[in-house]
């Protein structure tokens, strides 16, 4: 993802082992992989990078380029303009976007992995990133059967999903070999923004601009739920916190 927002990093602190999985079919249209939203005087808006997809047919994230644009010199001016007055500006610009943007790869996913290990690793993230692309990732199965040999060849116990895996994920295989999957329930920590009332699901970037690298992983506070034990459960699977609001109504 593109300078993704606190949540994934929240994940990312949790783990011990870091797997980009970066040679699956790249999403058509829009999606929360390219684009990251940012607070403006304006309100919130979106940092989008372009993909060439005119003749690829379906292509893996891995083999997509970014499109041939000026689209980081646009980003670096918005991300400028929407935080020169923030407490952290000149450090945080200096340290973490200026060397994401000096990133020159063609390669979309070089760029994205690449914007993520900067931020990491000023957060503090002790372990690598690695890639599904590069090296023997069980490429012959698919879906959940992956994952589960994934799991299963490195010895890990548990699994930390993104929540939209309450959409797909089968939890027979992952529990008949032991494997305990956790989906993550994220706690919206307010924190003094700039233009207006908090906003939260903006890039991480935001928190590190007004709060500093250094109070920002206090920020972080997120627990693993086992899946069993997640508050929301519809015919006996688990379903996003939303739902219960829904009921609620």
């Amino acid at each position: 993802m593109l300078m993704p927002w606190h949540g994934l990093f929240s994940q990312l602190l949790l783990s011990d082992r870091i797997l980009i999985y970066d040679d699956v079919q790249l999403p058509r249209g829009r999606s929360l992989m390219t684009r990251v939203q940012i607070k403006t005087d304006k309100g919130s808006d979106w940092l989008s990078i372009p993909v060439q997809r005119s003749g690829q047919g379906n292509q893996r994230i891995c083999d997509a380029l970014t499109g041939e644009t000026d689209w980081r010199q646009q980003h670096l001016a918005r991300i400028t303009q929407a935080y020169r007055k923030a407490p952290f500006f000149r450090g945080v610009f200096d340290e973490v976007v200026g060397p994401i943007y000096e990133n020159e790869s063609p390669y979309l996913a070089d760029f994205l992995v690449g914007s993520m290990e900067v931020i990491a690793t000023v957060l503090g993230v002790p372990v690598p990133f690695e890639r599904s692309s590069q090296g023997d990732w069980a490429e012959e199965l698919s879906s959940t059967d992956r994952i589960v040999e994934i799991c299963r060849s490195i010895g890990a116990h548990d699994y930390l999903s993104g929540n939209g895996g309450m959409d797909y994920l089968n939890y027979v295989p992952f529990e008949s070999h032991g494997i305990r999957i956790h989906y993550m329930e994220y706690a919206l920590k307010a924190y003094p923004q700039l233009h207006g009332g908090f906003t939260p699901y903006l890039s991480l970037i935001d928190l590190l601009f007004c709060v500093g690298p250094d109070e920002a992983v206090a920020h972080l506070e997120t627990k693993p739920v086992y899946w069993r034990d997640w508050p929301v459960q519809i015919n006996g699977r688990p379903a996003p916190l939303s739902a219960l609001a829904a009921g609620n109504n």
